[in-house]
C-alpha cells in the first residue's frame, strides 16, 4: 500500500506519491511524475471510469488523445475523461515534471507500483512474458485498458482463458518486490 513520500524510479523516470487513496477515502489518488525524454511512446490506452487531470510544473509534455497529439509546456493544465483513447510522453530535451490527479482512486497506486515494478524487471518489455499481460489486463480492467484493436469483450475472453495458465506457471495479477532473504532463522517467543 503506498504512503505519501513513497517513489518509484523507472530508468530516469520517478513517481512519487503525494496523496493516497486511503487518505482521501477513495476519491483520488495524486502523484508527481518526472519523465526524461523518450523516443519511444507508450501503449494506447484508456481507464473507462477514471478522469486524470495533469499540471506541468516544468519540461513540456505531448499528449495523443483520441488520435490528435497537443503540447504541454510549464504552467499548462488538461485533462483526460474516461474512455477516451490516448498516450504520453516526453519530447524533449529536458525532464518534464506533473502532478497528476486521478479521480476516483480505485487500485491506481497498485496499477502504479505493477507496472513500474515488473517494467524495472524487464517483465513488460516486448520479448517479456506473454503469460504475464492477461493477469494485468484482468486484475486492471476498471483501472487501465490497453488498446489491441480487438473488441474488448474478446480480449477479456482471451485473458480468462489464458489466466489460468500464467497462474499455474508462476505470474501474478500484482506485483510484490522481491523479499531479502535473512540469513538466520526467526525464534518464536517461548
Amino acid at each position: 500500500m503506498a504512503r505519501p513520500g513513497d517513489t518509484l524510479q523507472l530508468g530516469k523516470d520517478k513517481l512519487t506519491f503525494l496523496t493516497t487513496a486511503s487518505q482521501t477515502k477513495g476519491a483520488f489518488v495524486e502523484v508527481e511524475v518526472e519523465y526524461a525524454p523518450t523516443v519511444l511512446k507508450p501503449p494506447v490506452h484508456y481507464h473507462p471510469k477514471q478522469t486524470e487531470v495533469m499540471q506541468v510544473h516544468g519540461g513540456r509534455i505531448t499528449l495523443q488523445l483520441d488520435g490528435v497529439e497537443h503540447e504541454y509546456t510549464e504552467g499548462a493544465e488538461f485533462y483526460i475523461p474516461p474512455g477516451v483513447p490516448h498516450s504520453m510522453w516526453n519530447p524533449g530535451p529536458e525532464t518534464t515534471r506533473m502532478v497528476w490527479r486521478t479521480t476516483p482512486a480505485y487500485q491506481t497506486e497498485k496499477v502504479f507500483e505493477t507496472l513500474w515494478g515488473l517494467a524495472n524487471e524487464g517483465r513488460l518489455s516486448a520479448s517479456g512474458p506473454a503469460l504475464q499481460m492477461p493477469l494485468l489486463a484482468l486484475g486492471f480492467r476498471d483501472e487501465y485498458r490497453v488498446i489491441t484493436g480487438r473488441p474488448f469483450a474478446l480480449d477479456m475472453a482471451l485473458c480468462t482463458l489464458l489466466a489460468p495458465i500464467g497462474l499455474a506457471c508462476g505470474y501474478r495479477p500484482s506485483y510484490k518486490p522481491p523479499q531479502p532473504h535473512r540469513s538466520e532463522p526467526v525464534r518464536a517467543n517461548a
